[in-house]
């Protein structure tokens, strides 16, 4: 199934607060063809380098529109100031909270250097999905490439049951500075990361263990 996702920044004195945006984008954006299902949130304080919305789109694989188009994309978000949009494939994951509600989703997109060596970019992946066997507060997880053309390489995305699990044992964990930091460090030999996009916001139920899609699953 082919996935997207995108952050969507406001103009500025538009108040990301209001209820009156948000519906009218869905309202917009689930019109588009092929959709399996669409999830728009508003991203929280504590956010880097992102936009004021995280938009999540899953595409029918067996419908003739099998993904929503850029130009019907661009024209559903008439209006908004900025639009950061990929699509992506998964290339692993894993699930311990499939039936999460109301918590925390997390999208990381990074770029990895041009001249990174493929071992680097390897070993930053690997290290990336070891991440939950340390860490019990991502309850679920996906590592995916990016295959659209763009400036990002990679989506990070993870659930959480609360914001103090990705603020505190996912960002403050021994792993994540032992291990990982040191990719994404410039000051560290092994720096492979040289851009990030870090947002969160709140979920209503697991975008990756993706129920049933007549759900209201929009967080």
């Amino acid at each position: 199934m082919r996935l997207e996702t995108a952050q969507l920044r406001l103009h500025t004195g538009t108040s990301a607060g209001m209820d009156a945006p948000e519906q009218a984008l869905l309202d917009r954006v689930e019109r588009l063809p092929g959709l399996h299902r669409v999830a728009l949130g508003r991203n929280l304080p504590g956010s880097w380098g992102a936009g004021d919305y995280t938009l999540d789109l899953q595409c029918k694989p067996d419908s003739s529109a099998a993904h929503a188009d850029t130009a019907g994309l661009a024209a559903a978000l008439d209006g908004i100031a900025s639009v950061d949009h990929v699509a992506y494939r998964a290339i692993a994951g894993g699930l311990r909270a499939p039936q999460l509600r109301q918590g925390i989703w997390r999208t990381l997109m990074f770029r990895v250097r041009p001249d990174a060596p493929p071992w680097q970019v390897h070993g930053l992946e690997q290290d990336l999905l070891r991440m939950p066997a340390y860490m019990p507060g991502i309850r679920n997880w996906r590592l995916a490439r990016v295959v659209s053309p763009g400036t990002w390489t990679h989506v990070w995305q993870q659930e959480f049951a609360s914001a103090d699990d990705l603020l505190g044992e996912y960002l403050m964990h021994p792993f994540h500075w032992a291990r990982v930091d040191r990719w994404f460090d410039p000051e560290h030999p092994q720096w492979t990361v040289e851009a990030i996009c870090h947002a969160f916001c709140p979920l209503s139920a697991s975008l990756i263990a993706d129920p049933n899609p007549n759900e209201d699953t929009a967080p």
